[in-house]
């Protein structure tokens, strides 16, 4: 049978256990949705570029478009979006790691 004490400790046990569940689960929310949010990001921004660099706006100023980016080549339109597609991931990447780091402090000050 327990004391008392015992009975505490394990309430108390208990309740960090939960805690830290919770928390996990918060965390795991917020880097699926920052996920998703990328994810919609990224494909907006194909559908965009695809639709700027295959569309001319004056079919007489080829001249004009010489220093663009996009100048008549869609192929430089996912090249733009490759290197936003990976900066994008280092920074959600970044952020969850950060956030695990927090986490892990929060329940360390728990503790």
């Amino acid at each position: 049978m327990r004391t008392n004490e015992e009975r505490i400790a394990a309430l108390h046990g208990r309740a960090l256990q939960l805690k830290r569940e919770r928390r996990n689960q918060q965390f795991a929310a917020i880097c699926a949705v920052s996920g998703a949010v990328s994810l919609g990001f990224l494909l907006g921004m194909a559908v965009l570029m695809q639709g700027v660099s295959d569309s001319s706006l004056i079919d007489g100023a080829e001249d004009a478009m010489n220093a663009s980016i996009f100048s008549g080549s869609g192929s430089l339109s996912y090249i733009v979006i490759a290197i936003l597609a990976f900066l994008l991931g280092i920074t959600v990447t970044v952020f969850c790691f950060r956030m695990k780091k927090w986490l892990d402090e929060k329940d360390r000050e728990d503790l």
